[in-house]
C-alpha cells in the first residue's frame, strides 16, 4: 500500500466505491507488455485475445505483502501470469537506456542477455491464466496482471 504522501496513492475507499482498475490500483506493479510498446505488439502472437491490452492492464499479488490490502477472488480468465524474471531482464535495456553515459560501458546492464524482441517472445510465451498458474506454479516470480475492472462486489478490504 503506498503511504499517503506518495503521488501514487489512491485511497483505498475510492477503489471500494468505483472498483479495481489500473486507475483505482493502490500499489505499482510492474507490467512487461507496457516497457517496449512497438515490440510487445510486433512479437504478440496471432492467437492471443484483443482483450489483452497492456495499457489497461494493472498488477496484482497472489499473497498480501502489506497489512493492509484490497482481495478479490480469481473469478475471470482476464487475470494473467506472466514470468517477472523475463520482465527484469527487459527493463534492463531501459536501465542500459538511462544510464548512457553514465556507466561508461555499452551493455553494462544488458551483457549476456537476448534481443528485446527475443525476450519479449519469451514474455508472450511465459503467459498463462491465473488458475493454471496456481495449478502449476511454473516461476518462482510472477507477474499477474488483471485486464479488466474488478466490480466492488468482489473487492474486500483487509485492515
Amino acid at each position: 500500500m503506498f503511504e499517503q504522501d506518495d503521488d501514487r496513492y489512491v485511497n483505498p475507499h475510492i477503489t471500494l466505491n468505483k472498483g479495481l482498475s489500473k486507475s483505482t490500483a493502490v500499489r505499482f506493479y510492474t507490467n512487461g507488455g507496457r516497457l517496449f510498446p512497438e515490440i510487445t505488439d510486433l512479437t504478440r502472437p496471432l492467437n492471443a485475445e484483443q482483450w489483452i491490452d497492456f495499457s489497461v492492464a494493472f498488477g496484482a499479488d497472489f499473497n498480501p505483502i502489506s497489512e493492509q490490502y484490497i482481495k478479490f477472488p480469481i473469478v475471470s480468465e482476464k487475470i494473467l501470469v506472466f514470468n517477472r524474471e523475463i520482465t527484469n531482464d527487459l527493463f534492463a535495456y531501459i536501465e542500459e537506456e538511462y544510464m548512457k553515459g553514465e556507466i561508461g560501458e555499452e551493455g553494462y546492464f544488458t551483457k549476456g542477455l537476448l534481443s528485446k524482441e527475443e525476450l519479449m517472445k519469451q514474455y508472450w510465451e511465459s503467459m498463462i491464466t491465473a488458475k493454471e498458474y496456481v495449478k502449476q506454479k511454473p516461476y518462482k516470480n510472477p507477474e499477474i496482471l488483471v485486464f479488466e475492472t474488478i466490480p466492488i462486489e468482489l473487492l474486500e478490504y483487509i485492515k
